[in-house]
């Protein structure tokens, strides 16, 4: 919002010098200018105001004003990642752009290493953290010089259980009478089982956890 004024002999002005546009024209002193993709690009532009011409020898005033428009802070906290709760550590991959020339790392009860204001910093789930089966971290820029404000952006880390597997107690039978039932059972992020090392057959298949084993 431009802040323009006249005085003297002037009774008027109009803006020039800008490839942007004015609202609601470049005759009004306190007109909103919108800079151009280009002005934003170059991050500056520089407008003029010029008065009217008044009646008598006196020439007209004229006065320049700088806009400098200042880049957005960017925050890109990398894609979601999945890791095992046996080994939950995840290296992170996070970036800053625009005004930003930093970014810290905030959300998470574990530990970064070698700290939160590393992009790449390795991240170590809190045992409560493995426990929900989920953390999600923000990364947020450092408020860059000027209007802008900080950037910020989230990254959540999916940790999968540990599959689990107990085939059950060692037994003994007697070889008049072989067969034995399987107590096998499967836990963590595990849903299927499949028995094998055997040179006998599985009743009804090798797929199924309390099949019957002939040796």
């Amino acid at each position: 919002t431009l802040a323009g004024s006249v005085g003297g002999g002037a009774t008027s002005g109009t803006w020039s010098g800008g490839a942007g546009t004015f609202k609601p024209n470049a005759n009004t002193l306190k007109a909103q200018y919108s800079p151009s993709s280009s002005e934003i690009t170059a991050g500056t532009v520089t407008l003029t105001l010029t008065t009217n011409d008044p009646t008598g020898p006196c020439q007209a005033g004229s006065d320049e004003m700088t806009i400098t428009i200042h880049p957005v802070a960017t925050a890109n906290a990398g894609a979601n990642q999945g890791v095992c709760a046996s080994s939950p550590t995840v290296t992170l991959a996070g970036s800053v752009g625009g005004g930003a020339s930093g970014g810290t790392w905030s959300g998470g009860t574990g530990t970064f290493n070698p700290n939160a204001n590393t992009l790449n910093a390795q991240y170590t789930p809190s045992t409560a953290e493995i426990t929900a089966g989920t953390v999600t971290l923000t990364l947020t820029t450092n408020d860059p010089t000027g209007p802008c404000e900080a950037g910020s952006d989230q990254i959540t880390i999916t940790i999968h259980p540990d599959a689990t597997a107990n085939a059950g107690v060692n037994q003994g039978v007697c070889a008049s009478s072989p067969i034995v039932t399987l107590a096998g059972s499967v836990g963590g992020g595990a849903t299927s089982g499949t028995w094998s090392g055997g040179a006998g057959t599985f009743n009804p298949n090798a797929n199924t956890l309390n099949a019957q084993y002939t040796p």
